[in-house]
């Protein structure tokens, strides 16, 4: 069996060990819980970063779905322009062809007429010829409509081109710039736990106050008494030895 001072060291060393054990425990659990809550906050925000960025990134491909929606349909309808002023054109230069056709018909008509009926002669001749001038220039004059025609056309082509473009240029200006990407926040910085060093030194330092207290309570008892069973023993009474089996009845320990 172990004596009182050994018990009171021990109890006292278990205790103190107790105590650092906890302390370290409670260090580690706080310092995890911090370090835990700051790459939950750095976590929330590279998604948030994340998510802008996504997000803006739709709008943008949606200005640029529309943009190119808008120039097809741009240039489905600058073609479908110049095929009507294509068609117009063609139209006027068949029509030009008969007509010139049909003069040339005419003329020669004419002018077997004119054989038919009239003498041979500086006058016969004179009115072939004039008939041959009308007839020429009414072709002249098909002729400069048809190139006049053909300018109108060109013209009304450049306008509609000029149109195109503009509207072209407003679509443009409705597609974003290229999305950047915010700017991550910085790594958070983890907190430092209490280290084992600490627990050990904590755990020795108790094992030492255990001591300290076990030798303490020893010199404690020995002054009041010493070890139990030796009746030669002596307590301090009042400042005078007197052996403890020889004390008055009633007599306490200061």
């Amino acid at each position: 069996m172990c004596g009182p001072a050994t018990a009171i060291g021990v109890a006292t060393g278990i205790s103190q060990g107790a105590s650092a054990l906890g302390s370290f425990q409670q260090g580690r659990a706080q310092t995890d819980a911090t370090n835990r809550a700051r790459l939950n906050q750095y976590r929330d925000a590279v998604m948030m970063n994340e998510f802008q960025f996504q997000g803006q990134e739709a709008i943008r491909r949606a200005a640029i779905n529309d943009y190119q929606s808008g120039l097809r349909e741009s240039e489905l309808a600058l073609g479908e322009v110049r095929t009507g002023l294509d068609k117009q054109l063609a139209e006027r230069v068949a029509k030009s062809r008969f007509e010139n056709l049909a003069g040339q018909q005419k003329l020669l008509q004419t002018q077997g007429r004119m054989a038919a009926t009239m003498q041979a002669g500086r006058g016969r001749e004179r009115a072939m010829a004039l008939a041959a001038g009308s007839e020429g220039m009414r072709e002249s004059l098909v002729m400069d409509n048809l190139l006049r025609a053909r300018f109108a056309a060109a013209d009304t082509y450049r306008g509609a081109a000029d149109q195109a473009t503009s509207y072209r240029r407003q679509l443009f200006s409705k597609v974003p710039l290229p999305t950047r990407r915010a700017p991550l926040p910085s790594a958070p910085i983890m907190q430092q736990g209490p280290s084992a060093l600490s627990l050990i030194g904590g755990l020795g330092s108790a094992a030492l106050g255990g001591l300290t207290a076990g030798m303490g309570a020893a010199s404690d008892l020995g002054r009041l008494g010493g070890v139990p069973g030796a009746g030669t023993s002596k307590a301090l009474v009042q400042g005078i030895d007197v052996p403890i089996n020889q004390m008055p009845a009633g007599m306490a320990f200061p």
